[in-house]
């Protein structure tokens, strides 16, 4: 996107995040006094006016001279300070005179610009601190020596002379207003659903709205500061398209407001010297009332509107595009004043709390809890807003209570105005016979659906059920209200989520609605954000990370869709994938056809994949789209022997491989190819939790301290250094050769950017039996054509005509030196066996049209229940994938392209299975069984026996070569 950084301001985070600026009630036209909480009888005056060689000075004594008075600017956080006399700006200019006496960093200016703004912070009763707006850390302070006021890099403000109050006229101190009291109306901006921060809980008419990640723009006071939101296109396409960004708010109290937003709306120009076209047909809108938005730069311009709101306490606001000539419209800083009394104001908030929380307390709970708030405005705001992650009351359900349809809970949307139910996917395009069961609330009438009546435990049938194909049902509430709404259904479960989440586990709730069972209970959990690049603070479909607790906060196991009974769940967003499936069908694939873990006999039902099941998520009442919900990868999946309590003895061990590097790529330098066969690497240190980019999974060490890194640190130097000779003989007592083999083969078939090395589970099941190291699979999203980057999404680099090696070499950080050196040692006939395995498995599993229908099946699930479509409209040409549009049409059929390309490349060039010797067997699909047959290279059965027999049998043969339990063996002297 082309763009013209005009004034780039650093602002400092700490201002947003942990204070708020305190206006006070200054008076427009009114002059004051400022003066030192360290010198109470003097005050501020202009210094050149008083003969001092400093711009500003701090006389002993006060007097009612015009120099020694200031007027205050400006109605928002930050004000320009004004000398009566003069008319000149108190400005931060970061000079300091040579003499520490003079130390001063401010300067008396004719023309203000964005250094003349100043924050003032309530310190304690009516002492405050000034802060320059622009450079935060730089606060007011009174030199003791010499008198000199100027600024100081403080973040404190603990001494008194940097501490100040002000006196009106009449010698009266200025008391601070309520908390958000602006002298100008009430902020009550946090009445507001959505900020400019994100698009999160905004509605988008026409074309989405979306934050672009970078980019700061200013014009004094007027500030359009990342993360903030934008529509653009290039300025060669002519004017946006009509649309709206809009949020519709509820319960205001009736009263009189002013909306104001800072905005970008301009015709770019053609070269960077051409500051561009002022921009008809963008407006700020509050109800009927709007206000044009046309800047003649990329310089923002503060805009505001006046909205009068009657008893209804709506107010839908927004920007408005209409016939616009911008190609680029940005806004940022939305905000919204109350231009009552603060009575007015704060009963209104009162009985927005009341209308908000009624449908989680009673009125008497309620009103204990407005009360316990003394009349704060942000007390009571934490109160409404902590509503936010409880599961409340639906409008459905104020009418009637346990209204199911065939056992199945109707799930609330707010976000869409919009109820999902689940059922089977066998239910979709045909009509459904459901049992419709429900009690009426005293007062309340009947259901009716589409207009029809439904008696409770009656049958009604749905007619044709489809993708977005709507139900209306609608019922009469004990005050004669009207309750009207849509009713669609989905085949996937819906996950509700509740809680505020961050990077660390928070509390919340989880309902999980599955389409083949009734409605569940909602259980209690906590849950993190969770993952690497997809975590970034730009990112906007978040993954999670979910504990589920009972009601003692303890450990609850929970079994979903099937699979294990855990209490631990992972939300994958799929955020950057276009087809939001390759991890889940691309492990799922792995799940079937790779071989067991070398422990298999000893845990048969040892997994080296997770499984899980697509969802539609719902986070506080809010759509998020399609998510997976799986199993975790830990050592319950892979049935690792458990860390023995009594004897404190280790047995399995888990790592997981976070990031590159020499231990990880186990032999090179990410992005250098000189590999070694000498250098060891990096020592490990068991009090640490991480070594080369390794992390400990199992057993964790709050529950084992400390860890031990032995067995992985063997492994990975054995690769590093050891000769080829060595390799060769020794390899299978490190790693778990059949698996590594169809590691490989799963690797080269998707073409995988991101998982050599990286993104890997490693485990030894019994340290104190065998020290050999298996793989397990994960975060495939990087495969099958596409990039872990957005940035190169279906780029011609990504095509699937190349060879593995050359390809993570040339464009990735290089080769797996583990693969490398299987491939050239040659170690047990790598190539030949990966050929053999590669060659049985594209008859069954990765038979091109097996792949192919695994991505249709589920990709088609999301088409017939319609999850495609709200995917679409919740995520398409958001910044999470590069303001693309989601089209799991369009990327199907790239899929079914670059894998029927993959595939034939692989047969012919790759591992050209044409001229492989017919009748011998690769890697076997099946666990290794503990009968076994010998057969010759020709494919020609010679014995069946056990495993614990076959070197018996074999001293038996002639000499030559055979295959073993799906390996070569060569019988000799």
């Amino acid at each position: 996107m082309y763009r013209k950084l005009l004034a780039i301001i650093a602002l400092f985070a700490a201002f947003t995040t942990t204070m708020t600026a305190q206006r006070l009630k200054f008076e427009e036209g009114k002059r004051y006094h400022i003066v030192c909480a360290q010198f109470p009888q003097g005050c501020v005056t202009d210094g050149a006016t008083a003969g001092q060689n400093t711009p500003l000075y701090h006389q002993a004594q006060r007097t009612n001279a015009d120099e020694t008075y200031w007027e205050f600017v400006g109605a928002g956080d930050a004000c320009l300070i004004k000398n009566v006399k003069t008319g000149k700006y108190i400005t931060y200019d970061g000079v300091r005179q040579d003499s520490p006496q003079l130390l001063r960093y401010v300067s008396m200016t004719d023309d203000p610009g964005n250094s003349a703004y100043w924050y003032i912070f309530l310190q304690d009763g009516d002492i405050f601190t000034i802060r320059n707006a622009k450079h935060y850390e730089q606060l007011w302070d009174v030199r003791v020596d010499s008198y000199c006021v100027g600024t100081y890099n403080n973040s404190n403000a603990g001494n008194q002379n940097q501490q100040f109050f002000f006196l009106d006229e009449n010698g009266n101190r200025v008391p601070a207003r309520a908390a958000n009291d602006t002298g100008n109306g009430f902020d009550v901006s946090l009445w507001m659903d959505a900020t400019a921060e994100s698009p999160d809980g905004w509605t988008f008419v026409g074309d989405a709205w979306t934050d672009p990640g970078f980019g700061t723009y200013s014009n004094n006071a007027a500030w359009v500061y990342s993360p903030f939101l934008e529509r653009w296109h290039s300025q060669w396409e002519g004017g946006l398209y009509d649309g709206k960004l809009m949020q519709t708010l509820k319960n205001l109290p009736a009263g009189n407001y002013t909306l104001t937003a800072d905005v970008i709306a301009v015709l770019q120009g053609w070269n960077a010297s051409d500051f561009g076209t002022p921009a008809e047909g963008v407006f700020l809108f509050g109800n009927n009332e709007n206000a044009k938005c046309s800047t003649g730069s990329e310089r923002p311009e503060t805009y505001s509107v006046n909205v009068t709101i009657g008893e209804e306490g709506i107010m839908e606001l927004g920007i408005s595009i209409e016939n616009t000539t911008a190609n680029w419209v940005a806004c940022d800083n939305f905000r919204l004043l109350f231009n009552g009394t603060e009575e007015q104001m704060l009963e209104g908030e009162k009985n927005k709390v009341r209308k908000e929380l009624a449908d989680f307390f009673t009125a008497s709970e309620i009103e204990a809890r407005i009360a316990a708030t003394n009349d704060d405005f942000y007390a009571l705001e934490e109160l409404r807003s902590s509503t936010k992650t409880m599961a409340g009351i639906d409008p459905m359900t104020k009418a009637l209570r346990n209204l199911h349809v065939d056992d199945h809970a109707l799930v609330y949307v707010e976000s869409l105005d919009l109820y999902l139910c689940t059922i089977p996917l066998e239910k979709f395009d045909k009509d459904y016979q459901a049992r419709i069961d429900y009690e009426q609330r005293e007062g309340s009438s009947l259901l009716s659906i589409d207009g029809k009546q439904v008696e409770p435990g009656t049958n009604y049938n749905f007619k044709k059920v489809e993708a977005e194909k709507t139900y209306k049902f609608s019922m009469k509430m004990a005050d004669g209200t009207f309750v009207e709404k849509n009713v669609t259904f989905t085949s996937l479960p819906v996950v509700k989520l509740y809680g505020s989440f961050n990077n660390s586990y928070q509390p919340g709730s989880i309902i999980v609605h599955e389409p083949n069972k009734p409605a569940p209970q909602l259980l209690n959990m906590k849950a993190k954000w969770r993952g690497g690049i997809t975590n970034g603070s730009s990112k906007h479909k978040r993954n999670y990370h979910v504990k589920l607790l009972d009601e003692n906060g303890e450990k609850l196991e929970q079994k979903f869709f099937g699979l294990r009974n855990d209490n631990s769940w992972i939300l994958e967003s799929c955020q950057v994938d276009m087809s939001r499936i390759r991890n889940r069908i691309l492990t799922d694939l792995w799940n079937d056809y790779s071989v067991k873990p070398y422990y298999i006999d000893q845990e048969p039902k040892a997994m080296t994949g997770t499984r899980g099941r697509f969802v539609e998520l719902i986070l506080n009442d809010e759509y998020r789209g399609i998510y997976c919900m799986t199993e975790n990868l830990d050592r319950k999946q892979m049935k690792l022997k458990k860390y023995d309590e009594t004897t404190g003895e280790v047995h399995g061990q888990l790592w997981k491989s976070k990031d590159w590097s020499y231990g990880v790529f186990m032999g090179h330098d990410s992005d250098r190819a000189n590999y070694s066969l000498t250098r060891h690497p990096s020592n490990y240190d068991n009090r640490s939790e991480a070594w080369e980019n390794y992390n400990v999974k199992y057993p964790d060490m709050d529950d084992v301290y400390p860890t031990d890194w032995e067995v992985l640190y063997n492994a990975v130097d054995f690769v590093c250094t050891a000769n080829d000779t060595k390799f060769k003989e020794q390899f299978s007592e490190y790693f778990d050769l059949p698996l590594v083999i169809d590691y490989y083969i799963l690797m080269e078939t998707i073409l995988s950017t991101d998982n050599h090395g990286k993104n890997m589970f490693f485990a030894t099941y019994d340290k104190q039996q065998d020290k050999k190291i298996t793989f397990s699979v994960w975060d495939m999203d990087a495969t099958s054509g596409q990039r872990w980057s957005d940035d190169y999404y279906h780029q011609s680099f990504l095509g699937p005509e190349q060879d593995y090696a050359t390809f993570i070499t040339r464009y990735e950080h290089g080769d797996y030196n583990l693969f490398r050196r299987l491939r050239n040692t040659n170690t047990e006939d790598f190539n030949m066996q990966v050929r053999l395995r590669y060659r049985d498995l594209r008859q069954t599993y990765l038979a091109t049209d097996a792949i192919i229908k695994r991505f249709e099946n589920q990709l088609n699930e999301f088409k017939v229940c319609g999850a495609d479509e709200r995917e679409y409209a919740k995520w398409s040409y958001d910044t999470d994938v590069a303001r693309r549009e989601l089209n799991f049409d369009t990327e199907m059929e790239y899929l079914r392209d670059w894998f029927t390309r993959r595939m034939e490349y692989l047969d012919t060039k790759r591992f050209d299975i044409a001229s492989l010797p017919s009748g011998v067997k690769g890697v076997q699909t099946e666990p290794q069984s503990t009968n076994i047959a010998i057969y010759t290279l020709g494919g020609q059965k010679v014995a069946n026996t056990t495993r614990a027999k076959a070197k018996d049998v074999l001293g038996t043969l002639p000499f030559g070569v055979y295959i073993v339990d799906g390996r070569k063996v060569i019988v000799g002297k």
